[in-house]
């Protein structure tokens, strides 16, 4: 009788990367279609509407992937103290972490009021800086839930608990869709909102999705061990400056990478909504993929977390290298798709036909850069269980803000060799310039960190 070979030590990890990321990745996905239905929604009431999303989204995504980068701090130590066996200490990093998230929560409501004024000296259309500053209000009374929720979110996915974000996502995703149809369109006797009310449906949900977690996390036996809700006191500001060590340039790094995406819909507003409409479908529908190497690189933290709070500095970097093959191996089955069909996923996003064709040429840059997304963000994510958050806020800043997006502003506003402003393709030239650089810089760090910390540890608990 023949028995079926031992599998691979890679295909060993990458099955427990994937136990613990696809609950991750599926989180995101229905966060990413969140994004999806305000846009396909508000551009059915038209292509001003949905300019409203996209400068909102392009204005508070940035603010709120840097906050939640710096509120990830919990999710490495977190998986340090399980890996070692510390359960006390996850539980007192968690509440730490709860307080971190509602500080961090405060800081938009200080940024919105400047918000209108920047659109027009962008010679962004007054009116509609008037009502993209309407929507964001309903995100910002939001956020503060929000980052609560994501403090949570990492806590439980760093004691391998990660089910409950996955369906709560979705439980977020239904409330979401429903609060949209009633704020945009105008239903129960409240006035249609347009583009705007996807701003407050937004807000809402985030402190229903809140709720709902704190609920799960209070009564679900699996959380007896590490129980966060007991024991409350004031922060410690020892154990706050700990979290801001890492996680302050781990926002740095969130804010880099996406206010460069995201400051494209700005820079390119003097060139009217349609550029505007197809760069927010081109990033949206593209940001969709991206979700599943971003799940990976979350697992990845927590893998080379627990590997090295056990005290095996060998099973970290195997981690390490094995989730960055695990993204890359997606990466490319999914440039096929993509460029096959972009057409349909631009028509699904708008009926507009300018629109469409736009955002189906902006699809194929995409599809090039997908290889180089992810090995960026699955090195971030290895790097992050290391501990190591400077150099990937280092590398960010320098691709993009450095190379990336001044060649981008060159290209979309004035062209070259004459060719006059190559409007939104220049930008997406530009943020393909910064992906690749910083990818490769990425995975050169991962190298030297994983190795050095080999040479430091002796290999594993029994070399």
């Amino acid at each position: 009788m023949s028995t079926l070979p031992a599998p691979t030590p890679f295909r060993q990890e990458a099955r427990a990367l994937l136990a613990l990321g696809v609950p991750i990745i599926l989180s995101q996905v229905a966060q990413v279609v969140m994004g999806l239905l305000d846009t396909v929604m508000s551009g059915h009431a038209g292509a001003f509407e949905q300019a409203v999303v996209g400068l909102g989204v392009s204005l508070w995504i940035p603010v709120f992937i840097g906050l939640m980068s710096v509120v990830q701090a919990v999710s490495p130590l977190i998986a340090h103290h399980f890996g070692a066996g510390d359960h006390a200490a996850v539980a007192r990093d968690a509440r730490e972490g709860i307080w971190l998230a509602l500080y961090c929560g405060l800081v938009p409501l200080l940024l919105v009021p400047l918000a209108p004024p920047l659109l027009v000296a962008f010679d962004i259309d007054p009116k509609l800086a008037e009502r993209t500053g309407v929507f964001l209000w309903g995100i910002v009374l939001g956020l503060p839930a929000a980052l609560v929720y994501r403090s949570l979110a990492f806590y439980s996915s760093s004691i391998n608990q990660t089910r409950p974000v996955m369906v709560l996502a979705f439980v977020g995703l239904a409330v979401n869709g429903f609060l949209n149809w009633v704020l945009i369109y105008g239903h129960f006797g409240l006035p249609a909102m347009g583009g705007a009310g996807c701003g407050w449906a937004t807000g809402i949900g985030m402190w229903v999705s809140l709720a709902a977690l704190a609920t799960w996390t209070a009564r679900a036996p699996v959380y007896a061990s590490t129980y966060v809700w007991r024991d409350w006191r004031r922060p410690s500001w020892e154990a706050q400056k700990r979290l801001l060590k890492l996680g302050l340039p781990m926002g740095g790094a969130g804010v880099a990478e996406v206010l460069a995406f995201c400051s494209v819909a700005v820079l390119v507003g003097r060139f009217g909504d349609v550029q505007i409409a197809a760069h927010q479908i081109g990033l949206n529908s593209s940001s969709l993929i991206f979700m599943f190497p971003m799940g990976i690189s979350a697992a990845i933290t927590v893998r080379v977390g627990h590997a090295l709070g056990a005290g095996d500095a060998r099973a970290a970097r195997h981690a390490a290298w094995s989730g960055i093959a695990v993204g890359l191996i997606f990466a490319t089955l999914a440039i096929v798709p993509i460029i096959a069909l972009r057409h349909e996923v631009a028509a699904l996003y708008s009926s507009d036909a300018s629109v469409q064709a736009l955002a189906a040429n902006l699809l194929l840059f995409a599809a090039f850069w997908q290889l180089f997304d992810a090995t960026q963000v699955t090195a971030i994510g290895a790097l992050r269980g290391y501990k190591v958050t400077v150099l990937p806020m280092l590398l960010m800043l320098a691709a993009f803000w450095l190379l990336g997006v001044p060649t981008g502003v060159w290209l979309g506003w004035y062209g070259v060799f004459g060719s006059g402003p190559l409007k939104v393709y220049g930008f997406w030239v530009g943020l393909v310039i910064g992906l690749v650089t910083v990818s490769l810089g990425l995975a050169a760090g991962v190298r030297h960190v994983a190795d050095r910390a080999l040479r430091e540890r002796g290999g594993s608990r029994s070399a």
